[in-house]
């Protein structure tokens, strides 16, 4: 991924939060609370510690510390944090599966198209978003 000097915003659906629907957008997501349905954004998605997504996910990247039952459409970089649970199917051009997290499913790896000079240690990272919507041209 390639570093930019945009910032983007993060929109945050807490812990006691639950939607049933599609969510699409331009920007991150935080998920600590739930989701069922669809969701298709631009930016990055964090599904937190208490996170629990029922839906296809389609993001730039996607980190998992929380439980995901769904297909994932990473179009940079997926990573699953020890506490992370992915049950289904994924595409990333890079994935990360920490020790002690789960996942039960099919990975396949995307072409990428262009090779980034050096790994960053976060998705999140502000710089990401514009990086991110480079990339998918």
């Amino acid at each position: 991924m390639q570093k930019d000097n945009s910032s983007a915003s993060t929109s945050l659906l807490s812990r006691n939060v639950k939607i049933e629907g599609e969510v699409r957008g331009e920007e991150n997501l935080h998920i600590d609370g739930q989701i069922k349905g669809s969701i298709k954004l631009d930016g990055n998605i964090l599904v937190g510690d208490s996170g629990v997504v029922e839906a296809d996910i389609e993001a730039a990247n996607v980190v998992i510390q929380g439980k995901v039952t769904g297909n994932v459409l990473a179009r940079q970089q997926l990573e699953i944090q020890p506490s992370g649970q992915l049950i289904g199917d994924c595409k990333a051009q890079s994935v990360e599966i920490n020790e002690g997290a789960v996942f039960e499913g099919r990975f396949h790896m995307l072409k990428s198209s262009k090779v980034p000079s050096k790994p960053e240690a976060s998705p999140f990272a502000p710089t990401k978003l514009a990086a991110a919507k480079e990339n998918q041209k």
